[in-house]
């Protein structure tokens, strides 16, 4: 498992707890070296750790802000295509009262299916079940669209048909790409908590050379980037998040399918 699917595996107030006592411990760290120096009759003057603190923690900010602006974009990107995929599967579904017997019942009934096993994705724990039928229910629909070539029927139909089951192939295709591929690298995850970590450390350093620390000034700015990356964590998993994509579109649509349609 890398460092990205670590991250977002974790719930999100066990990755709370973590990320705060992480950046605790890293201050306690930079204090105490400050005063062992200090001790020594080595200092740094203020001024200089003043800037370096001030830089890295513009520099952690920046780096936040980059990461939530790929992670918001991503989480946009998939309510769009929630509900791409149920006007394409919705369309199609509408298309089959065109075509003829048996096709058209044996379409209608893997459709139902299909919307079925996508309503159950948000289980992390059958993700991989759920995905492995969805890609055999696209070769049954193709060779239930395909055997209409034998069947007579007006040909711009047919094309509107295989047109339909394509574009849900498609979107499906995108949906699970975007879902599971397009994620926040592992790389970028571990530059994060470094510089979180150095910066953490250099505050509880300044604080340990000034001596003017209140007791719960650490752990609130500890608290503070915690909760953002969390936030961050959370849009860019697709299991259990307090950021969850609506499948009311998906939803509304197995509804319809219940429905006697002609």
């Amino acid at each position: 498992m890398d460092i990205a699917s670590l991250v977002t595996s974790i719930p999100g107030w066990a990755l709370f707890s973590l990320t705060v006592i992480l950046g605790v411990l890293a201050a306690e760290v930079g204090s105490w070296l400050a005063r062992l120096k200090k001790k020594k009759g080595s200092e740094t003057p203020d001024s200089v750790i003043s800037t370096e603190v001030g830089a890295m923690l513009a520099l952690l900010a920046f780096i936040l802000g980059f990461t939530f602006s790929i992670t918001s974009s991503r989480f946009a990107d998939r309510k769009e295509l929630v509900i791409r995929q149920a006007n394409a599967i919705g369309t199609s579904y509408l298309r089959t009262s065109f075509i003829p017997e048996p096709q058209k019942q044996e379409v209608r009934k893997l459709y139902r299916e299909y919307v079925s096993l996508l309503l159950q994705l948000t289980k992390p724990s059958d993700a991989d079940k759920v995905l492995h039928r969805l890609g055999t229910i696209h070769l049954l629909l193709w060779n239930q669209v395909t055997s209409l070539a034998q069947v007579q029927i007006d040909p711009q139909i047919r094309a509107l048909v295989i047109s339909s089951v394509n574009d849900v192939i498609d979107v499906s295709g995108e949906r699970e790409t975007v879902a599971l591929v397009f994620q926040i690298p592992g790389v970028l995850w571990a530059s994060l908590y470094l510089l979180f970590t150095l910066s953490m450390f250099a505050i509880g350093y300044q604080a340990g050379t000034t001596k003017i620390r209140g007791s719960f000034d650490i752990p609130l700015l500890a608290a503070a980037f915690a909760m953002v990356i969390v936030m961050i964590a959370n849009m860019d998993t697709t299991g259990y998040s307090l950021f969850r994509v609506s499948q009311l579109p998906l939803e509304n649509l197995y509804e319809m399918m219940q429905e006697d349609i002609p």
